[in-house]
């Protein structure tokens, strides 16, 4: 979406500079009409209680809409099929009722499973009961869809909740597992419920600019609405700067950097992946070198299909941005593994090539796509120094809820 030729000299050398980057207004994403996913423009419902009421494949008339499209999964991958025409209907339904939705929230989002389906659309959705699990693929303008509508849930729901988690007891008196911290979701905000952050500190005050907090026992911090935030729909360094620093997901989300709140890939299937980022979700598959990384697409470790590799949608993209040698912004977070990572937060790292792609097998016998990220020359070197001190004070004061 950027312009490339302003952004390479005459070797084919990325310039970073973000000065080099079109200044041009991205053009919009939209959604794949009725004609493009194959199906007719219907009427769909467009409230809560309308959507969970409504009949949307008529073979099922009983089944809500979360059924539909999880009967739908499990069907294509059991029997190893396509999707059949009425069950791509009923799928592009609950999407536009989905879109049609004035607002999203933490409790529409629960009442409505809308996150899990549209990942499970994605095909970015783990398996909770069989083992045995193969691979599957909704058309990609359903897919389109679905990330599309996701990357608006995300941004509306996009907060972290940053105090400590209170000891989770376990669900027996005799368990032995070890407590864990949980990140929740945001709690149910109205607009008139969140405030703006007010730091005395210059550092702490500039580095959550546009975002704001709700929360009374726990603090989540939310994208301020009224704040214009940079799109992350770009190809290229998009205004940042090697060594940039976040301590939240939500501060990287505002600044373009990744769009992301939960997703490690951010991407679409006509651009490729616009970002990355490193962390330690599939630490037995992927590879942290510096100048090189090797990073599978969704789900690698869940597929056991030998053969067939599960391809979700943000693995898709990372094929487009190899295919179109497109470079890729790369952000490295705390819980990555290795010498690269940042000790808090997340740190952009400048941009990468992906050069090349090979199917391998995971620890469960099933093929995943692992991908072979170089670094693009004429880049400031990784800087290491970031987070610096006043950094680290600044993430662990958000992460302790001390008062700011």
């Amino acid at each position: 979406m950027s312009d490339m030729s302003s952004m390479k000299d005459a070797k084919g050398v990325i310039d970073p500079s973000p000065q080099s980057q079109s200044t041009s207004e991205p053009a919009p994403l939209r959604l794949a009409t009725a004609s493009e996913c194959e199906v007719e423009e219907q009427n769909v419902p467009n409230t809560v209680p309308t959507i969970k009421s409504f009949v949307f494949l008529k073979s099922i008339p009983l089944r809500p809409h979360w059924n539909v499209v999880g009967r739908c999964t499990q069907e294509m991958q059991s029997q190893q099929r396509e999707i059949k025409s009425e069950e791509r209907q009923a799928v592009f339904s609950i999407l536009m009722a989905f879109d049609s939705l004035k607002a999203f929230s933490a409790e529409i989002d629960k009442k409505l499973y809308i996150g899990g389906i549209l990942r499970n659309i994605l095909g970015e959705t783990s398996p909770r009961k069989s083992n045995d699990v193969k691979p599957y693929q909704y058309p990609e303008p359903l897919q389109r869809n679905a990330a599309m509508i996701l990357n608006r849930l995300e941004i509306e729901l996009a907060a972290e909740i940053d105090l400590e988690a209170e000891p989770i007891e376990p669900t027996k008196p005799n368990a032995t597992r070890p407590l864990k911290r949980r990140r929740k979701s945001s709690p149910q905000t109205s607009a008139t419920e969140l405030s703006q952050l007010r730091f005395e500190d210059p550092d702490l005050k500039h580095v959550m600019r546009g975002i704001v907090v709700s929360g009374k026992s726990r603090r989540a911090y939310l994208l301020d609405p009224t704040y214009k935030r940079r799109d992350c729909h770009v190809i290229g360094h998009n205004g940042l700067e090697v060594g940039d620093w976040w301590p939240l997901r939500v501060c990287a989300l505002r600044d373009g950097a990744h769009g992301a709140i939960q997703g490690g890939i951010a991407g679409s299937s006509n651009d490729g992946a616009y970002s990355i980022v490193v962390s330690n979700g599939y630490s037995e598959l992927d590879r942290d070198l510096g100048n090189t990384i090797y990073y599978s697409g969704s789900n690698s470790q869940e597929n056991t299909n030998a053969k067939v590799p599960q391809l979700s949608y943000m693995t898709k993209a990372m094929r487009v941005s190899c295919s179109h040698r497109s470079p890729v912004r790369v952000l490295r977070a705390d819980r990555a593994e290795g010498k690269y990572a940042p000790s808090k937060g997340l740190r952009y790292d400048g941009l990468y090539r992906i050069e090349s792609e090979a199917m391998e097998i995971n620890q469960k016998g099933g093929a995943y796509i692992r991908f072979k990220l170089v670094r693009c020359e004429g880049q400031k070197d990784i800087d290491l120094s970031r987070p610096n001190r006043k950094e680290r004070e600044i993430a662990d004061t958000l992460k302790t809820g001390a008062r700011v």
